[in-house]
C-alpha cells in the first residue's frame, strides 16, 4: 500500500513539474531530468537544481548585516545572511566569496577547509546563503575602500544553501552589463536587488515617513477616500471599472480632490494622505498611469498659509534625505504672466539666464494689436550653434515663418535686424537701439518670434526654442547652470480659464474647475473670463512643477456659475458634480489645498531620470506590467458576468 501511494505521489510530482516547465518563458527552460524516488529525499528537478541542494531545517539567527561588520569587529563570531556572488580562486586552499545584502557586500573566505570549499563551488550566483564565521581584519593595505566593511573578512567555519538560485537566470543584478529594460521590467525582482535601486525605494520610504512626520505635528489628519469613485469630467481621461450591474460603472480617481472638499465640510480642518492617483495618458518618464501624490488639504486659509506648510514640508524633506539646509529664500514667487513672457513657461528652469524679452514696443508698426514679438539672445551662440544645430531645432520644434534668426558678427553689429525674419519691415526698429537694450554682441545669435500677445497654455514657442538651445549649449560646455543644484520657484495667479483646445466650448479651466477666482476678479465671471486671474500656484523644481494647488470655491452658487455658464457643461455633466455642492451648501469653510507629484519629486531627489527608477514596480510603455503580463484578457464568462462584450474587431 505504501508503495502504490509513492508511485501516486511520483506520478502527481512529475505533472506538477511538467506543467511548471510549460508555463515557464522559454530563457528559464531546462531539459527535465529523471525523477529518483527514494525512502530519503524525493529529489524534484526545478529551473536547473535539485531541491536537495537546497537547506531544510533550522538554521542560525542573523547576528550582524553585511554592510555593518568593521575592523572593531575583529575576532567575532557572526553569521551573516544574503546572496552570493562570483567566488574567486585566489590558490588551492583560498576562496573568496562576496555575500550581499540590502546594507552592502562583505568579502568571505574560506581557507582550505575541503567541504566548505566544495559548498562554494557549487553556488549558482544570487543563491541564497547564511554562513557562520570568524571576523578577521584583513592585511595591511588589502582593503577595499569602495566598500563600507572593505577592512574586514569572515572565515566561513559553516555554510547553508537556504535556496539555490537557477543557474539560468536572466541577468546577474550586478553585472557589468545589463539588459535592455523591458527584461529588467519583466524579472522586476531581480532588477531591484541592484544597489541603485535599492537606495531609491529606502528612500522613498524615508521621505514618506519625514512627510507624515512632519504634517503630523502641524496639526493634519491622515485619512484614506475611496479608490473606487465616479466618473466625473475632470479633464484626464479615467479607468472605469465595470460592475455586476448592467450599465452601472466605476472610475478610479484621477485625485481625491472632490473627497477632501468634502472632508472640509465635515470639519477635519486639515487633511493629508499620500494617496494612489491613475490617469488612462500616454506613458513617458515622468507619468505612469497610477501615481503617488502627496495630497493635503486645510481649512480657513489663505495662499501663504499653505506655502509656508509646504515650505517647511519640503525642508524637512531634503534635511532628511539629503542633508541639505533650505531656508525661505530658497522660494522666490513669480507670476505666471511673467514667467510665460521672460522665460516661456509656466514651469520655467531658472538655473540659467538665457530670458526672452518683449519688444513689441520697438517694432510696433510690423505688429497688430493681438501680436507681440518675443526676441531672445543666445550669448556666445555663433560659437556653440552650428547652422546643422539650428536647422535640426527647426524642424524638431517644427518651427514656422514667425520665427526666425541670425549670427552677429562684426560686419552686421548694428544691421542684423533687417537681416532677421519680420523684423526687416519695421521702419521703426534700429540695431544699435536693440543692442543696447538687449546686451547684443558679436558672437550672439539673436532670435525671434511673432506670437499671440495673449499668453496661456504651459509654453510659448520661445520658451521651447529656449530649452532646446540650452541642451545644445550645455553639451558644448558653452552654458553653465547656477551652482545651487536646486532651484525652487512658486508660480501664481494663473490664468482661471483658457481657451478650449479640442473647440468643443469656448473655455476650459485651466487646472480644475474647483479653483477660486481673485476676489477682485469675480465681476469679470460673467463678462471677461479670460481676464479672470486663479488662485493657484505651482511649486516649480529645476523647470518641473512638482506640485499643484489652490484656493478652492467655497461659494455653491460661484460653483454652479462656473460650472454650467462659464465652462458651459451640459446638465448631465454638471450634475454629476451635486454631492460637491450640496456638501458646499452644508456649512463648508473657505479650503484650499496642494497635492505634491511624490514619483516626480523621489526622480529628483534621487537623480534618476525617469520616475519608474523610484517605483518598486513600474508600467513600461503602453501601460504594460511584465512582471504578471498584464493587463491580460478575461474570460467570456467574465465579460458576460458584467454585461461586457468585445466587438469582432477587438476579438
Amino acid at each position: 500500500m505504501n508503495s502504490r501511494l509513492c508511485q501516486i505521489a511520483l506520478l502527481a510530482t512529475r505533472r506538477a513539474t511538467l506543467q511548471y516547465r510549460r508555463s515557464l518563458p522559454s530563457i528559464q527552460r531546462v531539459p527535465l531530468r529523471s525523477i529518483s524516488h527514494s525512502a530519503v529525499v524525493n529529489e524534484q528537478y526545478l529551473q536547473g537544481y535539485k531541491d536537495s541542494e537546497r537547506f531544510h531545517g533550522e538554521y542560525p539567527s542573523r547576528t550582524h548585516y553585511c554592510g555593518d561588520l568593521r575592523a572593531s569587529d575583529d575576532g567575532k563570531k557572526v553569521v551573516l545572511c544574503g546572496w552570493a556572488q562570483s567566488s574567486r580562486d585566489m590558490s588551492q586552499d583560498l576562496i573568496f566569496l562576496p555575500l550581499r545584502d540590502h546594507s552592502g557586500v562583505t568579502q568571505l573566505v574560506c581557507k582550505g577547509d575541503e567541504e566548505i570549499k566544495t559548498q562554494i563551488k557549487s553556488l549558482s550566483v544570487e543563491s541564497v546563503i547564511c554562513v557562520e564565521g570568524i571576523v578577521q581584519k584583513r592585511p595591511e593595505g588589502m582593503g577595499n575602500k569602495k566598500q563600507a566593511s572593505g577592512q574586514v573578512e569572515v572565515e566561513i567555519t559553516k555554510i547553508y544553501c537556504l535556496n539555490p538560485a537557477t543557474p539560468s537566470l536572466p541577468f546577474w543584478p550586478n553585472g557589468a552589463q545589463l539588459p535592455n529594460e523591458e527584461v529588467r521590467l519583466r524579472y522586476r525582482y531581480l532588477d531591484l536587488r541592484r544597489e541603485q535601486l535599492q537606495h531609491n525605494i529606502r528612500l522613498r520610504s524615508l521621505t514618506a515617513n519625514t512627510v507624515r512626520n512632519y504634517l503630523s505635528e502641524h496639526g493634519f489628519t491622515e485619512i484614506e477616500t475611496p479608490t473606487l469613485f465616479k466618473s466625473t469630467p475632470e479633464g484626464a481621461r479615467e479607468f472605469i471599472v465595470p460592475t455586476r450591474k448592467r450599465g452601472q460603472f466605476y472610475a478610479l480617481p484621477q485625485s481625491p480632490q472632490q473627497h477632501k472638499q468634502m472632508l472640509m465640510a465635515a470639519g477635519f480642518d486639515r487633511y493629508f494622505q499620500i494617496a494612489r492617483c491613475f490617469r488612462d495618458e500616454d506613458l513617458r518618464a515622468d507619468r505612469q498611469p497610477e501615481f503617488t501624490q502627496i495630497d493635503l488639504e486645510m481649512s480657513f486659509i489663505k495662499i501663504a498659509d499653505i506655502q509656508n506648510i509646504i515650505e517647511g514640508m519640503v525642508t524637512s524633506i531634503w534635511d532628511k534625505a539629503l542633508g541639505q539646509t533650505l531656508t525661505k529664500a530658497s522660494f522666490p514667487h513669480m507670476t505666471y504672466n511673467q514667467a510665460m513672457r521672460e522665460y516661456g513657461s509656466d514651469k520655467p528652469d531658472v538655473r540659467f539666464e538665457m530670458k526672452i524679452a518683449d519688444i513689441r514696443q520697438d517694432v510696433k508698426d510690423i505688429l497688430d494689436e493681438t501680436t507681440s514679438m518675443d526676441c531672445m539672445v543666445v550669448k556666445d551662440g555663433a560659437r556653440g550653434l552650428s547652422g546643422g544645430d539650428l536647422k535640426a531645432m527647426q524642424k524638431s520644434l517644427d518651427l514656422t515663418s514667425d520665427f526666425a534668426y541670425v549670427k552677429v558678427n562684426e560686419k552686421n553689429l548694428e544691421t542684423w535686424p533687417m537681416k532677421c525674419g519680420a523684423l526687416r519691415y519695421s521702419q521703426q526698429v534700429g540695431g544699435k537701439e536693440l543692442n543696447a537694450k538687449l546686451g547684443v554682441e558679436e558672437g550672439d545669435v539673436v532670435m525671434i518670434h511673432k506670437r499671440d500677445k495673449y499668453l496661456y497654455g504651459g509654453n510659448t514657442t520661445m520658451g521651447r526654442v529656449r530649452l532646446h538651445v540650452s541642451q545644445l549649449m550645455q553639451g558644448k560646455g558653452l552654458l553653465k547652470l547656477d551652482e545651487e543644484k536646486y532651484k525652487f520657484l512658486w508660480v501664481e495667479s494663473f490664468p482661471l480659464f483658457t481657451p478650449d483646445e479640442e473647440g468643443k466650448r469656448k473655455w476650459q479651466a485651466t487646472h480644475h474647475p474647483f479653483t477660486a477666482p481673485f476676489d477682485e476678479d469675480i465681476d469679470k465671471l460673467a463678462r471677461e473670463p479670460s481676464e479672470v486671474r486663479g488662485q493657484h500656484y505651482d511649486l516649480v523644481l529645476n523647470g518641473m512643477e512638482i506640485g499643484g494647488g489652490s484656493i478652492r470655491i467655497h461659494s455653491p452658487v460661484m460653483q454652479t456659475f462656473i460650472l454650467e455658464k462659464v465652462l458651459e457643461l451640459e446638465k448631465y455633466e454638471y450634475k454629476r458634480f451635486d454631492h460637491l455642492i450640496d456638501a458646499l451648501g452644508g456649512g463648508c469653510p473657505p479650503h484650499g489645498g496642494m497635492a505634491l507629484g511624490f514619483d516626480r519629486l523621489m526622480a529628483i531627489l534621487t537623480d534618476s531620470s525617469s520616475i519608474r527608477d523610484v517605483i518598486a514596480f513600474p508600467k513600461a510603455a503602453g501601460g504594460k506590467d511584465f512582471v504578471v503580463n498584464s493587463p491580460s484578457a478575461v474570460t467570456t464568462a467574465q465579460l458576460n458576468e458584467y454585461g461586457l462584450s468585445l466587438s469582432s474587431s477587438d476579438s
